[in-house]
């Protein structure tokens, strides 16, 4: 299976979910890890693409957006797609989630989302709470499998 990790970060929080998320998928084959302001218009293909990034005053960065509104619509059409953020464990009414946006526009280009959107928890430090490394790469091997066997479903 071949797949693709973008993410934007601003603390460094997003970026070590993201890399824990590519580790474990990396047991299923080869993945592309990369940053939303490195990532290309069109993306490559890819068997899953993994799609996330902090949230900051109840959405999306500027450089996650940035990334959304520049990406090749046709190049993620009817690929299998997972979404998560970083965000502090508030209500979502409070805290917003980057994940329901990265979902909402990637659904809107006909990209099928097989994960998430899910969270992953940070404080006010801001520092990732304990264990959602693990819980980071535990959800990416289930979205794998969402792929490889499409009857497993995630959330």
């Amino acid at each position: 299976m071949k797949s693709l990790v973008i993410y934007a970060s601003t603390s460094g929080n997003t970026k070590r979910i993201a890399e824990s998320i590519a580790d474990a998928l990396r047991r299923r084959g080869s993945v592309e890890l990369m940053s939303a302001d490195d990532a290309p218009t069109v993306v490559p293909a890819a068997d899953l693409i993994v799609i996330g990034g902090p949230t900051e005053r109840h959405t999306l960065t500027e450089p996650m957006a940035h990334f959304l509104d520049r990406l090749a619509p046709e190049s993620v059409r009817g690929t299998a797609t997972a979404v998560f953020d970083t965000r502090l464990r508030w209500p979502l009414l409070l805290s917003g989630s980057a994940a329901i946006e990265i979902a909402k526009r990637l659904r809107a280009t006909e990209a099928r989302v097989v994960a998430g959107p899910e969270s992953f928890i940070v404080n006010m430090k801001p520092e990732l709470e304990v264990g959602e490394i693990d819980r980071a790469a535990a959800w990416a091997s289930r979205g794998a499998d969402a792929v490889e066997m499409p009857t497993a479903g995630v959330t």
